[in-house]
């Protein structure tokens, strides 16, 4: 499913009307009847009694929200419309729309003025409903004057607050919100889903997002929109077959360079996440001080005792791993290795040694700040950078909160620069490809936000990586199935309990979610 900004979105509502011949009144019309069927399911069909109150403003979406009125009055809703203005400058079709409710015979209630404002307040906190049709996807900047007190009411209600295209006040590009915005429980958008319903603090007021077809041809977004959601439907498209017939090595092999003394914990967590998601067998080179811990926590991962100092690898590891006998499809690198020189400096040798596809994660990324160039050094499409934004800020001297609000489009600029895979994690995970596609992640919640998930979130990668998937596919079935396995394991347990190990038991009921569901 194609995200678009609004510019995006205006471009291709115009090559409706005026290339395909889709008039701007069967548009508006699709999308407000789109908007009551949703509200109407929500109540079983049975709309009687109900108090419904739509909140229109004077553009398009107002408009939209006078055909979602119509829709609820003639479904026997009890229907009140306030509009934020005066009627008379509310122009063109939406006009046309303000005229056929008051045909039907149902007022229109001006707002101008706070004076205005008594009676408004009334209904919206005795409604059932809130249509909210104030402003749409166009919004920039700070919510000012009566609207202030309009969103304020809305937010202060109990009914069903439903937000038309985009809750009011949110910016639909960055997901931006000044000092208020409308506090939705269901956002119908139209068409695509936009930037804004995915990027915080947008996400939160979004609450349920729902997308309505008005009769846009998808064939329109197609080589002109680079920007997808991760869905069920793809990531269930991109699970790996099994025939019956396999061994272990036909599901691969993965190394994992992991762990130092204190973070023994990060190296067991991504070597086991492999195994969990198919991989045939897991390999983890440990300082060698440190393997009988592991060799205690593992039963299922071969560990590899290597060369250390002061408890953490170094470049003769390396030398170890690589002249070794044991060869390997794929490898991770960096979860828990240090941030100890001789650490760092075995990162950039193993990187421009190994040539097959490598994720590199936490400490791994933080090594290659100043050597990026050994990224375009490396075999092309083979690369998986990990970083969270506090890491990412190391390699492009970037303070993390602004890396957070400008993650779509430094993922974007940083694949295509540096030709390799980036997965910038948080809310939400975006993943950036050097063609210069970006997919945003619909799974996950703040449970996540807990020391080790990421080391999961590496294995994974590596081990569908390992299985014989395309690298971007790997890393985006990854990625959504850790964000699923989070949201099962939080159902069950709680975001504030949930830790990184319950991952690895919630894997396997993610993964068989994902594929009945193909």
């Amino acid at each position: 499913m194609y995200v678009l900004t609004p510019n995006e979105m205006r471009e291709l509502d115009r090559m409706t009307i005026e290339e395909f011949g889709i008039p701007n009144r069967v548009l508006m019309e699709s999308a407000g009847r789109g908007v009551a069927s949703v509200i109407i399911r929500e109540f079983d069909s049975d709309l009687t009694g109900l108090k419904c109150v739509v909140v229109a403003g004077k553009g398009n979406n107002g408009g939209d929200g006078f055909v979602v009125a119509r829709y609820l009055a003639t479904n026997d809703a009890n229907v009140e419309v306030y509009l934020i203005g005066q009627k008379s400058e509310v122009k063109g079709v939406a006009k046309e729309n303000l005229e056929l409710l008051e045909k039907l015979g149902i007022e229109i209630h001006e707002i101008q003025t706070e004076n205005d404002l008594g009676l408004f307040e009334f209904d919206i906190a005795t409604a059932d409903v809130i249509v909210d049709a104030i402003f749409g996807t166009g919004f920039k900047g700070e919510v000012q004057g009566v609207y202030r007190s309009v969103i304020d009411a809305i937010n202060d209600a109990d009914g069903l607050v439903v937000a038309v295209d985009i809750p009011s006040g949110v910016n639909g590009a960055t997901g931006e919100v000044g000092d208020i915005a409308v506090i939705a429980d269901l956002t119908v958008t139209m068409a695509f889903p936009k930037l804004g319903h995915f990027l915080y603090p947008g996400r939160f007021h979004t609450g349920e997002l729902m997308v309505v077809d008005i009769g846009i041809p998808k064939s329109f977004a197609e080589n002109r929109i680079k920007r997808m959601l991760i869905t069920n439907e793809l990531a269930a498209d991109i699970v790996p077959v099994r025939l019956g017939h396999e061994h272990k090595g036909d599901f691969g092999r993965v190394l994992f360079v992991a762990g130092s003394r204190g973070y023994t914990g990060a190296a067991s967590l991504a070597s086991m996440a492999a195994l969990r998601v198919g991989a045939g067998l897991s390999f983890l080179a440990i300082p060698k001080s440190l393997n009988d811990i592991v060799e205690v926590k593992l039963t299922e991962v071969i560990t590899i005792p290597v060369d250390e100092h002061d408890g953490a690898i170094t470049e003769k590891s390396i030398e170890e791993l690589l002249s070794g006998e044991r060869k390997f499809d794929v490898a991770a690198i960096g979860p828990g290795i240090s941030r100890k020189e001789k650490a760092q400096k075995a990162v950039l040798k193993f990187l421009k040694e190994f040539e097959k596809p490598v994720v590199v994660d936490a400490d791994g990324v933080v090594a290659l700040a100043g050597h990026l160039e050994i990224l375009k050094e490396r075999p092309p499409m083979s690369t998986v950078l990990t970083p969270h934004p506090g890491e990412m800020s190391k390699l492009i001297d970037m303070p993390p909160d602004e890396i957070n609000k400008r993650r779509v489009e430094i993922a974007e600029s940083f694949a295509k620069e540096h030709q390799v895979i980036l997965v910038l994690k948080g809310a939400p995970t975006v993943i950036g490809t050097p063609g210069g596609m970006v997919f945003l992640n619909s799974t996950g919640n703040a449970g996540l936000a807990s020391g080790g998930t990421g080391d999961v979130l590496t294995g994974a990668i590596a081990g569908f990586i390992a299985q014989g998937l395309d690298v971007v596919d790997a890393v985006l079935l990854g990625v959504y199935l850790h964000g699923l396995a989070g949201d099962l394991a939080a159902e069950d347990l709680g975001e504030h309990s949930l830790v990184a190990g319950d991952l690895l038991d919630y894997l396997p009921e993610a993964m068989l979610e994902l594929s009945e569901s193909d």
